[in-house]
């Protein structure tokens, strides 16, 4: 008898308990719906940063190169003998550049210079000032057949941030 009881009253307490589960839940949405309609823009701005966020980070995880730091670089150099091209202009290139990189930019590499040939089977790196523009190059390299690409994030920005080497 007494355990019908304790199970009657535990029975009623799990009612209760999904009762208030349910309730509270009904009045977040309420409130949810209430702040959406009163500040629509905001709530339209929020949605658009949050699509935008997303798809960058998509976009990211689904390129085909990867994207390097500078220690990373400097290992395949040493252990893949890396080829390393350098996306800016002829100036900035002669004013100083990673050590054995050959200057290469994106209008020549979008163009489909005939040395691109010679990198198919290679370990090819790319950088520019800040990373954003060898982003395309990879792109347009993979799109020329060399399947072996990096991009070094910071670009020459990030090599010269950390003290390293440049020649002239």
């Amino acid at each position: 008898m007494i355990d019908r009881i304790i199970s009657f009253a535990l029975e009623i307490g799990k009612l209760n308990h999904i009762n208030v589960a349910k309730s509270l839940w009904e009045i977040t949405m309420s409130q949810l719906a209430e702040f959406i309609g009163n500040h629509l823009w905001l709530s339209l701005a929020f949605i658009a940063v949050i699509f935008l966020y997303l798809s960058m980070v998509m976009n990211e995880k689904m390129q085909a190169f990867s994207n390097i730091n500078t220690s990373q670089l400097t290992q395949l150099v040493n252990h893949k003998d890396a080829v390393v091209i350098d996306t800016r202009s002829t100036n900035d290139f002669n004013n100083g550049h990673i050590v054995n990189a050959i200057n290469m930019p994106l209008s020549d590499i979008i163009s489909g210079n005939k040395s691109i040939d010679n990198l198919k089977d290679k370990t090819v790196i790319t950088y520019c000032v800040s990373g954003i523009t060898s982003k395309s190059a990879c792109k347009h390299l993979i799109k020329s057949g060399v399947s072996n690409v990096f991009n070094l994030t910071g670009g020459i920005n990030s090599w010269i941030g950390e003290k390293l080497p440049l020649v002239k």
